[in-house]
């Protein structure tokens, strides 16, 4: 009699395993339809505002992909989940999230941080956890030159960061003799003046004053003096875009007038030209996209529908942090579709083979995750808006040189 009541209770416990079970299957089934995506950004710090751009690009890859059905893989698609950190600009912070994010978050792959600086310290452990990271905006040379396997950089290196103006400078029927180069003391910086410098000298042009300064510098009034004092007939700035606005300032109230003032980063953000004003006028940067480039591609179909969709989305016009942020995110899509699997060594072969172009640009890897394909553009501002001057084939305008004197 006593054995009753635990007899009665087999059926029970049995529906009840069986319920446990269904749960946990259609829980490990849902989870398998997504593809979690790790990143490490700045949301606050230095820099955060670079960082909230990048996020902002590659959310809207992820709601865009997720819109069209999501990745597809075979016969099934499988919706984006992204899984993010602030790194709070610091290197160290930015490899022990990213770390987190594989061993706890257990994402699939990773999306990397602003700046080659953080870049650096993360990828490395993408690299010792054999995790597919794209990083847009990890640009130095020497993060590609460890034999580094897993991370891949749709943009244009460091080292070309000033190539396109010395290039134009090259079609000018009266180029400038003279060239001062400044920048700030860091990586990426220091990568794009040395290269500038060793291209000005083989072009012909004495590179007379050649300047570091603190990256956190607040007043560039001594550099600009000092730049003054060697009178070149052009400057180059290998700064961000809060210096590169200072030191425009500080050589405006000094009076320092060179024919040509090129800066390594994009002009055409209205965080410059708004600081400046008319101020603006004629200077030139170097560009890893604007709205007015005629490249095509998948999920967006070029750079005027992105630039109009993602100031729909975000009330605001995209940089190009953003757009390299959505490509980043298109292009893997684009690898994990064609390797037809999940598989990091799968995905990172399939990337490795194809070859093709976004509204970005194009794009075409090596072994040690270079895009081989992509070029910048040269911005000048006229009359108060940015206006691609070069390569020639792709310009809206002529270039505007000499420049005129600041007043």
């Amino acid at each position: 009699m006593k054995s009753r009541p635990q007899v009665r209770l087999i059926p029970v416990l049995a529906a009840v395993a069986v319920f446990t079970m269904s749960v946990s299957f259609w829980a490990t089934a849902c989870a398998e339809d997504v593809i979690k995506i790790g990143a490490a950004v700045s949301l606050s710090g230095k820099f955060a505002r670079e960082g909230e751009f990048l996020k902002q690009g590659y959310d809207y890859w992820k709601d865009a992909a997720n819109a069209q059905g999501g990745v597809k893989i075979g016969d099934k698609k499988y919706k984006v989940e992204i899984v993010y950190n602030d790194d709070e600009s610091d290197p160290q912070t930015s490899a022990r999230l990213t770390e987190k994010l594989i061993t706890e978050d257990k994402v699939k792959f990773l999306f990397g941080p602003y700046s080659s600086g953080i870049a650096t310290a993360t990828a490395a452990i993408s690299e010792k956890y054999n995790m597919l990271t794209m990083v847009p905006m990890a640009t130095a040379d020497s993060i590609y030159q460890r034999g580094y396997r897993y991370v891949f950089c749709p943009s244009p290196l460091a080292s070309t960061g000033l190539y396109p103006i010395l290039d134009l400078i090259g079609t000018l029927e009266k180029r400038p003799a003279t060239m001062a180069i400044v920048g700030p003391d860091s990586l990426f910086p220091n990568i794009t003046a040395e290269a500038a410098q060793k291209k000005a000298e083989e072009m012909g042009i004495k590179v007379v004053y050649l300047g570091k300064y603190p990256q956190s510098a607040a007043d560039l009034s001594s550099v600009a003096t000092a730049v003054k004092g060697a009178n070149p007939e052009a400057i180059l700035c290998t700064g961000y875009t809060q210096d590169s606005i200072l030191l425009v300032k500080s050589m405006r109230e000094l009076q320092v007038n060179p024919k040509l003032v090129g800066l390594a980063m994009s002009i055409a953000v209205p965080d410059f030209r708004n600081a400046l004003g008319s101020a603006a006028n004629q200077v030139m940067g170097t560009d890893y996209w604007v709205p007015t480039l005629t490249y095509t591609g998948i999920i967006v179909k070029d750079s005027d529908t992105y630039a109009k969709t993602y100031k729909e989305k975000f009330q605001k016009d995209p940089t190009y942090q953003a757009a390299s942020g959505t490509a980043a995110g298109i292009i893997l899509q684009m690898a994990v579709e064609s390797a037809g699997s999940l598989d990091t060594n799968a995905v990172r072969e399939a990337l490795l083979k194809l070859k093709g172009q976004t509204f970005y640009g194009d794009f075409q890897f090596n072994e040690q995750g270079v895009n081989t394909a992509a070029k910048l553009s040269v911005t000048q501002i006229q009359d108060g808006q940015p206006k691609v001057v070069f390569p020639i084939q792709v310009r809206q305008t002529p270039v505007q040189y000499p420049k005129a004197p600041w007043n």
